[in-house]
């Protein structure tokens, strides 16, 4: 899923996007106009256009700005960046439960660099489920890529979408992941798709009017409720061809190397942290995400052949992050990178209002985390099981700031492209605002 598909220790610390060449920006999705990149999406002239003249500089759509009302944000925006090289803000890791829940989840990555045409998965899914799917056309003719339904029981299937997200195909990878993830994290949808009996439909009609230029990815997540036995198909297709025709002929193609598609019951994680959190007490705490070690990934079955397959990232499980706060103060949340560069969205919810937003990690670029720390200085604070840093060149997200009174609940789910693992990091107000500085031009 990630371009490095490595995990880096969290000691590795990251950076400054101003040591990035042209080359690695393009390659990471980053620093170029993408409009350039939007130009050669085919889902409409007019969508086209829309996409090429709101875009910024920075690859981020206006739509998809934080939305957190300013009453949460007593803070200004900041730039962190620890003040002396040698003394690094020392973090403590904050004891959690995990629980792993909700429905069903097919994720659709191998073959991620699709040469041929197929289907790239497929499994039957009954009651709540969830399809993550990001492939690449890698071949060199126009394709469409979509999910295909089908009723495998005796009566008509109802099948309910209610989120979704689809993005506009681009070579530009960490864009692909991130307005994904911005489409889903603020989508509602409730609409129904009506299956019969041994036929046949696609999921959304949207797929079969997207055409997928060579060299270009795309990135589905779709939630769901089928009252039925359905099978969904993940397939590559000619552009000019009728996806249910194909299937006629369609072969399931063989995963590469990296294999990343199964099936995995629990397409949720909960974690809940074990004890309140005091600003003033317990000063800067974080809760690792996505190590494999603290935060496991998870192993499901690849339908198409039965074998034991490892969800390498947690993509599409989407997490839901409880920190219960006493005291006073304010409590500055942040996320930091740890494995390389990062482009994602995230969500806060406060739990007396219901009230929920989308955040754009990060907010103000398309991506961050793309440089290290020094090795002398993470062999002089080295992170361990219990213990990580914030060091001098560490690039962090806020999150924002807010009450000690409120109860939030944070979503966080692996973006596509994007580097793993991460820290989500509490810390009381005045302590961040100790160790940076206002935004200003580096």
């Amino acid at each position: 899923m990630n371009l490095q598909r490595k995990i880096l220790s969290a000691g590795l610390a990251v950076v400054m996007l101003a040591g990035v060449s042209m080359a690695e920006a393009r390659q990471h999705g980053g620093m170029e106009n993408n409009a350039e990149a939007g130009a050669g999406v085919v889902r409409g002239e007019e969508q086209v256009m829309e996409l090429a003249v709101n875009m910024n500089v920075d690859g981020l759509h206006p739509k998809y700005s934080n939305r957190v009302p300013e009453s949460w944000h007593p803070m200004e925006e900041v730039d962190w960046q620890v003040k002396n090289q040698d003394s690094p803000q020392l973090l403590k890791r904050w004891p959690v439960t995990t629980e792993d829940g909700g429905g069903t989840l097919l994720f659709s990555d191998s073959p991620e660099y699709v040469e041929q045409d197929g289907i790239l998965y497929s499994d039957v899914v009954t009651g709540a489920g969830r399809i993550f799917y990001y492939h690449l056309n890698n071949t060199r003719q126009n394709k469409k890529i979509a999910v295909v339904l089908e009723n495998e029981g005796k009566y008509t299937a109802i099948l309910n979408v209610s989120r979704e997200a689809l993005s506009a195909p681009s070579d530009d990878y960490l864009w692909v992941g991130k307005t994904t993830q911005q489409e889903y994290m603020e989508s509602r949808a409730n609409r129904n798709v009506f299956v019969f009996p041994g036929r046949k439909k696609i999921l959304s009609n949207e797929m079969t009017e997207t055409i997928v230029r060579p060299g270009q990815l795309v990135n589905g997540i779709y939630d769901f409720t089928a009252d039925g036995p359905v099978r969904l198909s993940v397939i590559m297709y000619p552009a000019g061809e009728n996806p249910i025709e194909f299937m006629k002929r369609a072969r399931v193609l063989p995963k590469d190397e990296h294999r990343l598609r199964g099936t995995y019951k629990g397409m949720n994680r909960i974690i809940r942290a074990e004890k309140v959190y005091n600003p003033q007490q317990d000063g800067a705490v974080f809760i690792p995400l996505a190590d494999n070690y603290r935060d496991v990934y998870r192993y499901g079955i690849d339908a198409t052949d039965g074998s034991e397959t490892q969800n390498y990232g947690n993509y599409g499980i989407m997490y839901e992050l409880h920190v219960p706060v006493k005291g006073t103060g304010d409590v500055q949340y942040i996320l930091q990178p740890l494995g390389g560069v990062y482009a994602g969205a995230m969500s806060v919810q406060d739990m007396a209002d219901k009230q929920k937003f989308m955040l754009s990690v990060p907010q103000n670029q398309l991506y961050f985390g793309n440089a290290k720390v020094d090795s002398f200085t993470s062999s002089r604070f080295p992170s361990t099981a219990d213990a990580d840093y914030i060091y001098f060149s560490s690039e962090l997200a806020s999150l924002g700031t807010y009450g000690a009174g409120q109860q939030l609940c944070f979503e966080f789910s692996p973006p596509g492209a994007s580097n793993l693992p991460v820290n989500f990091i509490l810390m009381p107000a005045t302590q961040a605002q100790g160790l940076a500085y206002k935004w200003q031009t580096r």
